[in-house]
């Protein structure tokens, strides 16, 4: 992978973990997944930002959490074309941007960290994946994108379609699930315990692993993870998620974690 301006704003920043506003900004004033979350954030002093990309039912490419819709209108995503996801936000005073939208935001902020998670999939070639690919080429940002998932077939497409952009395997310690009774299922269970060791992201030979805050040790004396033993050993980057409080900052930087996603943007500053 060549060096891109993410290597090089970890480089300049080695005392702290650079902070990438989740969803921009979480839990405050302004909506969440829009431009003005993600103005917000750069002006706390954020190096970038985190969003969620989901395809809707007419296959366009929406920056919004598939479980915040669903909290707020009761649908999700890809049951409803945009323009519909669109109007039911715009009756709630915002608007739910495009992924092209957030790709021009990108473009005018030169020195800013862009993750891109993205929550659709597909059985083969997901399509979600190809066209952000696209879309991020189209605007020529791919310096500054992280393309991150829970889904491995995700990022398969995603290294296939675009050889060099980084891209990060995402786990936690509890699975979520669309349908509460598939969580009673074996293989639910097994493909859970699977998912925590990370292992599925050294597999795929992903850039970057993204592992939740509880799945690090609390302090030295606790014994280190695999997974954080085989990132060291295969000179990978461990990026984590969500950071909130001074307990959760102090795990990650005994860890050696060097960039960390944050709902409120206060986190070590």
């Amino acid at each position: 992978m060549k060096s891109t301006l993410i290597d090089r704003l970890v480089e300049q920043n080695k005392e702290k973990p650079l902070i990438l506003g989740h969803r921009g900004l979480r839990k405050e004033s302004v909506p969440e997944n829009t431009i003005i979350a993600f103005e917000e954030a750069l002006e706390r002093g954020a190096s970038g930002i985190e969003i969620d990309v989901e395809s809707t039912l007419d296959e366009k490419l929406v920056v919004v959490n598939r479980w915040y819709l669903k909290s707020q209108f009761g649908i999700f995503p890809w049951e409803k074309s945009l323009k519909t996801i669109q109007d039911m936000s715009k009756k709630n005073g915002y608007e739910v941007p495009t992924f092209s939208e957030c790709c021009e935001f990108i473009k005018r902020n030169e020195n800013v960290i862009f993750n891109v998670e993205i929550k659709s999939s597909d059985f083969c070639i997901c399509r979600t994946a190809r066209k952000a690919v696209n879309i991020i080429r189209h605007y020529g940002i791919d310096d500054q994108v992280i393309i991150s998932s829970f889904d491995i077939n995700t990022l398969l497409t995603t290294r296939f379609f675009h050889r060099t952009i980084e891209t990060a395997y995402l786990f936690r310690s509890v699975d979520r699930v669309v349908n509460l009774e598939d969580r009673k299922k074996w293989s639910y269970k097994a493909n859970s315990w699977v998912n925590r060791t990370g292992i599925k992201g050294f597999l795929i030979g992903v850039d970057t692993l993204h592992p939740e805050i509880s799945l690090f040790p609390d302090n030295s004396s606790e014994r280190e993870k695999l997974w954080m033993k085989v990132a060291r050993w295969k000179g990978k980057r461990v990026n984590t998620w969500t950071v909130d409080t001074e307990k959760e900052l102090s795990k990650a930087m005994l860890a050696g974690v060097r960039i960390i996603i944050s709902d409120s943007v206060k986190t070590g500053s």
